[in-house]
């Protein structure tokens, strides 16, 4: 049986998108082919100066293993070094500790036949393991590792292209992440293989969703709902201004909801209580409370400035809830164009008026056929068979 090694950034504090991108992708693979696969987690972890200096919590517990929905992930912890952050930030040079352990960890991988990447960290892991056990690596875009730091981070675009460069083939999330990918580099081996919906995310029954709104006290309003980091890249900062406008707009009840977290919450929180918005900021929530709240979800908001294929946005449409998103990358793949809205002098007029013909049952929106779990997981194996040698028929026995 061939082994695969999975490898990719992630925090154990937050699985959502690309943790549930790799969780899922990998139980599709298993179930069209027998590969032995070993999930390997990486986690960048500050600790205790670089926490003060950063303002970061401190990660103190540090798991060797952890599961979720049935897998097994291996962690690899590196504690965040001040001097590399330092060569970084002022020297524009290549972090030599991190640098270090990833070879380590690559040194390691000499078992496997394959190595699945995903994002820059894990790429370079498989780069260098490629290298040293001469096996085939592919490597997953996500979205940010290549259209946020590369375009203005020198060191990061060289290195983001050599990985480009180097792989066996480099799969990208949208056709969108694609074409930011060309913006950095060209010529190198590339195909697209879409995110889809976990199986948990489905429209349960009517009296089901009826009796999750009487729980959650939003029966006989509408829920208007963003998901996502608490990041600048996410634009959360006006959420706020969505949310009002929305409410004005309708002229209806409507209850606004926010489920997760990160360094622009306590702003968002406060901007919401300043407007005396009815909004509940759920925060991080487990892996099984998202369908719960996704059925109570009549539209989602996602007015981010950059993504790849938000999964967030694929769950939703399959629990039944409309989306409205920016039109940046690959948003309009899964929602559809009209549904995308572009960023510019009318954006907020526009993102809610479409916002609010959803709510009034003026919009219908599915998932397309083509973005699947199921669709992507054959593509991805008839791509491994090859690289592996082994005839289809063998189910990479």
């Amino acid at each position: 049986m061939k082994r695969i090694a999975v490898i990719f950034e992630g925090n154990i504090n937050n699985r959502l998108g690309v943790f549930n991108a790799v969780l899922n992708r990998v139980k599709h693979l298993r179930r069209i082919a027998p590969y032995d696969i070993d999930l390997h987690m990486l986690q960048v972890y500050d600790g205790t100066v670089m926490s003060k200096l950063r303002g970061s919590k401190h990660q103190a517990d540090r798991p060797q293993t952890i599961e979720a929905d049935g897998e097994t992930f291996h962690m690899h912890w590196f504690k965040r070094s001040w001097l590399d952050a330092l060569g970084h930030r002022l020297l524009g040079r290549r972090p030599p500790h991190l640098l270090h352990w990833l070879d380590d960890l690559a040194g390691s991988m000499s078992s496997y036949h394959l190595i699945s990447a995903h994002d820059r960290m894990a790429g370079i892991v498989a780069q260098r393991a490629a290298a040293m056990h001469h096996i085939p690596h592919f490597i997953t875009w996500h979205g940010a590792s290549i259209y946020t730091d590369p375009p203005r981070d020198p060191m990061l675009k060289a290195v983001t292209c050599e990985l480009l460069h180097g792989a066996d083939m480099n799969f990208f999330v949208s056709h969108g992440l694609h074409e930011k990918a060309l913006l950095l580099t060209t010529g190198f081996p590339a195909d697209v293989l879409f995110n889809g919906a976990s199986k948990a995310f489905t429209r349960y029954p009517d009296d089901e969703r009826a009796a999750l709104r009487q729980q959650f006290g939003v029966e006989g309003t509408k829920v208007v709902t963003f998901v996502g980091r608490f990041e600048p890249v996410k634009n959360v900062t006006l959420l706020p201004r969505i949310f009002t406008e929305i409410a004005r707009k309708y002229g209806k009840p409507v209850t606004f909801w926010t489920i997760g977290h990160g360094i622009q919450h306590h702003e968002v929180e406060q901007a919401m209580a300043q407007q005396h918005i009815d909004c509940k900021m759920w925060g991080m929530q487990p892996l099984d409370m998202m369908p719960r709240l996704m059925n109570c979800t009549d539209v989602l908001v996602l007015p981010s400035l950059l993504e790849g294929l938000p999964l967030v946005t694929l769950e939703a449409l399959q629990c039944g809830a409309n989306v409205v998103a920016t039109n940046v990358v690959g948003t309009a793949e899964g929602i559809g164009r009209e549904n995308a809205i572009d960023i510019d002098d009318n954006f907020l007029d526009n993102f809610t008026n479409r916002a609010v013909e959803m709510l009034q049952g003026r919009v219908q929106q599915s998932l397309p056929q083509h973005i699947s779990w199921e669709a992507t997981a054959v593509k991805e194996n008839k791509i491994y068979l090859e690289a592996l040698n082994v005839p289809q028929a063998n189910h990479a026995q």
